[in-house]
């Protein structure tokens, strides 16, 4: 088993005791109550396993709903006896139980769906941000500073992204001064444009810069590297 199948595995054996005891518990509750000629309040702690179940365990736990119903019901046939006011409001109780966990199952299966869509989603925006070629850095518009890079900025610049992770991009990796941003404070386009990026080692390379503002006002660089002037590539025949 993998990592993930085993945590699965490990939550469900933990939900599963949550709920076992949680029915023991509602069952001993109702018993005595029932012995004791309380009709009132204590059926509304039978929500919380099938709320619990319903949400963890979806079409099974409207199953668990309708089981706990009908034990509830027959708990009340078998102590108050046949009493038809009793049963009716038990039989309605049981119908009340199972409304409300396919409601919860149904809301549950939703957010399991989105939950996987975003999941998916994650995963093919990480494998691009990995295996693109071209550096990005990701920097807060406001204060300028890094939030985050790519493996290809990490190679570009020389530095970790835990490095520049905090740092101002101004004299950083961007060589115009605090107050000069082409895109902030001069509002100038940048895309495609043959500008430079600051290294680690204290030089510079030349680079075509395309800059776009993102959500929250974050600036996403992107940095495709150009030949070193004076250098040829090779080509094999």
């Amino acid at each position: 088993m993998d990592t993930a199948t085993l945590r699965k595995y490990s939550n469900d054996r933990s939900r599963y005791a949550v709920i076992l005891v949680l029915s023991v518990i509602v069952s001993l509750v109702t018993i005595y109550c029932l012995v004791n000629g309380i009709q009132n309040v204590f059926p509304h702690m039978y929500y919380v396993p099938i709320i619990l179940a319903a949400y963890w365990f979806q079409r099974n736990g409207v199953l668990y709903a309708a089981g706990m119903g009908l034990l509830y019901l027959g708990f009340v046939i078998l102590i108050t006896g046949y009493n038809p006011n009793f049963v009716v409001a038990a039989a309605c109780t049981l119908v009340a139980f199972i409304i409300i966990a396919a409601v919860v199952a149904l809301l549950s299966m939703r957010i399991s769906t989105e939950q996987r869509e975003v999941e998916i989603s994650e995963k093919k925006f990480h494998s691009i941000w990995e295996q693109i070629q071209a550096g990005i850095i990701l920097i807060d518009a406001q204060s300028h500073e890094i939030i985050a890079a790519n493996p290809e900025a990490e190679r570009l610049t020389g530095y970790t992204e835990k490095e520049m992770i905090g740092h101002l991009c101004h004299k950083y990796i961007c060589p115009s001064e605090k107050g000069q941003c082409a895109i902030c404070d001069l509002k100038m386009t940048i895309d495609r444009s043959e500008r430079v990026l600051l290294t680690k080692s204290g030089g510079s390379i030349p680079v075509l810069k395309t800059v776009k503002i993102g959500d929250r006002s974050i600036l996403i660089e992107n940095y495709v590297p150009l030949p070193v002037p004076g250098t040829t590539e090779t080509k094999s025949e």
